[in-house]
């Protein structure tokens, strides 16, 4: 049976092959449709000087592209060529007489490529057999981008015919190697499209076997240097197709982590713990997925427990980091609870959690810092900041400033994130005092609060109630803490003869109660990173002393509502206590502006609101 053919072409930016390719087979085929996806070269120019209908058309794939070029044919049979292709006279001869005596559904010939200006007769690119000539009622074009092929229905005929197609690849090594990096990454996405799945042997089995098929088994080595090139290129793309894939489950999977992990293995209660507990419990609250690493005998871990968080149990030493089996337990977990968010608390969680993050892929992984000294500048701090930590969150630009300290270059400073911890002030409104001390004789009550640890300076409250008592004050000082230093605080104020003046209430969990028993706060610390408990006081309306180091002067306006003391000059800070001890109206106007600015400044719903976009707007 004689029948009619339709020349398909695709294009795009092609004026260096089309008249070629055009030249073949102008005397072939009966109509000639080139469907352009918009180039900007002289591909449409040169069309037009040939009987073409030259059609444009975006261009959404090669499969999408081809489907739809042979849909504007005018007759079924259709032959179909690349820009860059063009027919031998051989092929020419065995088209034209199928053309004559048509008797298959489709017929398919071998491709010969032309790299460089060398013909390339082994490898896998030749023989390379191509269907290119079919009856289009009788199959479509289908495979995968960009290795597209034209599929014939089951149980459809064809005949493979003698000729080559004259396929002028690449001018030159940097073209083939941007359609190296370009087809690989359309191979990698139609991989992940269809769900194949990728292992790390792949990486390294397929290049090799590439190699090793193409330039030994396809006698690549018979094309001499060419030959070579084109193996070496071949096993290139096809590493860098598996890469790919890879990355691109990489992405998926970091899309599919939304969960934010608390890590936080001290056993003791402090500013950080409670931090950590808030914030986390907020999150949980507001629907993020949230999990809890802590240690099992930590109040912390009954806070979370109670508020149905989801938690793990943690001991972390110094020497944690060394334990590679804790590391691959929490890297683990991190993976199975698809943690994209890490926030650490202690230095040693940093370098266990650290690790075990960036071992899971966790994006994020932030080491959230809570006190104003510097860390020290050694070679395994150096490697952390450097290499494990993405970013660092901060209660208060002291905190920032005296990180640095020993090593300005540690990290970068601009990735340092200054958020100050928040009181949740309705807890105060319609509170009814409840005090936990009842006052004798009219005594002025000064309180502090803190761990009895060094940090906290609770010696310096013995040396003012020394002095105090010197001067013959009315005066009790209520200190709400316990610690390693209890009984060593205990001792002192024996040997300074004013433990009748001093009151050890140990762990207190009502803070409101506290403050209710007191009418002033000192601060007696010799550092802070930022003092949650001041803030406490001044919610309470308490006029606040301390001293004037770390980030006091970012919470207390000195003389506005409270004072700061210069260091630990303990007749200066019972002078201010004095001064406010003899005047119960500067007592309740420096207590009145305190409340006005712990709650303009320290609000914890502007708090957590800063958090959860500093965790979840990038």
């Amino acid at each position: 049976m004689k029948v009619k053919l339709s020349g398909v072409i695709i294009t795009y930016n092609e004026e260096k092959n089309i008249a070629r390719c055009l030249e073949s087979i102008k005397k072939v085929v009966d109509e000639i449709v080139v469907v352009d996806s918009y180039s900007t070269d002289r591909t449409e120019e040169i069309c037009l000087r040939y009987d073409v209908r030259f059609i444009k058309h975006t261009f959404y794939g090669h499969i999408e592209q081809k489907n739809w070029a042979i849909n504007q044919a005018t007759h079924p049979c259709i032959l179909s060529l690349d820009a860059d292709e063009c027919l031998s006279e051989t092929l020419t001869k065995s088209i034209l007489a199928v053309k004559n005596d048509w008797k298959y559904d489709g017929y398919y010939f071998n491709r010969l490529t032309n790299y460089c200006g060398k013909w390339i007769r082994h490898t896998s690119w030749y023989p390379s057999r191509k269907l290119r000539l079919w009856d289009s009622t009788r199959g479509a074009w289908g495979g995968f981008n960009p290795h597209d092929k034209f599929i014939l229905r089951k149980g459809a005929s064809r005949k493979f015919l003698k000729g080559d197609i004259l396929h002028y690849s690449y001018y030159t090594f940097s073209e083939h190697i941007d359609q190296i990096n370009k087809f690989s990454t359309i191979l990698a996405e139609s991989y992940f499209q269809r769900g194949r799945r990728l292992f790390l042997i792949d990486l390294v089995a397929h290049p090799l076997w590439r190699f090793l098929k193409d330039y030994i088994l396809k006698g690549g080595f018979l094309d001499g240097y060419y030959g070579l090139v084109v193996s070496v290129n071949s096993a290139h793309e096809t590493f860098l197709k598996y890469i790919k894939l890879r990355n691109y489950y990489l992405d998926y999977t970091r899309s599919q982590r939304n969960a934010v992990c608390f890590f936080n293995s001290t056993p003791t209660w402090g500013g950080g713990e409670k931090w950590h507990f808030e914030i986390s419990r907020s999150f949980h609250a507001r629907n993020h997925p949230v999990i809890v690493f802590t240690n099992r005998r930590a109040d912390l871990w009954n806070k979370v427990v109670e508020a149905n968080i989801p938690s793990y149990k943690i001991n972390v030493s110094n020497l944690s980091f060394l334990n590679p089996f804790k590391i691959i337990r929490i890297s683990r977990i991190l993976k199975k609870e698809r943690v994209r968010v890490i926030i650490m608390n202690l230095s040693a969680d940093m370098k266990v959690a650290g690790l075990a993050a960036r071992l899971a892929g966790v994006d994020r992984i932030i080491y959230r810092r809570g006190s104003a000294i510097p860390v020290r500048n050694s070679l395994l701090n150096r490697y952390l900041f450097k290499n494990i930590l993405t970013d660092i969150i901060v209660n208060s630009y002291e905190t920032k400033r005296t990180l640095l300290t020993n090593n300005p270059d540690l990290f970068d400073a601009n990735k340092i994130k200054v958020i100050y911890n928040g009181l949740k002030f309705n807890q105060y409104e319609g509170h009814i005092p409840t005090p936990l001390y009842h006052r004798k004789n009219n005594e002025i009550v000064l309180g502090n609060a803190g761990r009895l640890v060094r940090q906290k300076g609770q010696e310096f409250l013995i040396d003012l109630a020394e002095v105090l008592k010197k001067r013959n004050a009315n005066f009790r000082i209520l200190i709400a803490g316990e610690g390693k230093l209890d009984m060593r605080l205990r001792e002192y104020a024996r040997t300074k003869g004013v433990e009748d003046r001093i009151v050890f209430m140990g762990f207190l969990k009502d803070m409101k109660s506290f403050m209710d028993s007191i009418d002033i706060f000192v601060l007696s610390s010799r550092w802070e990173g930022f003092g949650y408990v001041i803030v406490e006081a001044m919610a309470m309306a308490k006029p606040v002393v301390a001293f004037d180091v770390s980030s006091n002067p970012e919470i207390i306006d000195d003389n506005v509502n409270g004072y700061l003391v210069p260091p630990f000059d303990i007749e200066v800070l019972a002078d201010k206590v004095m001064d406010l001890m003899k005047d119960p109206g500067l007592r309740g106007q420096f207590g009145m502006v305190a409340r006005q600015t712990a709650r303009e400044r320290f609000d914890y719903n502007e708090s957590l609101n800063k958090v959860e976009s500093y965790i979840f707007g990038h």
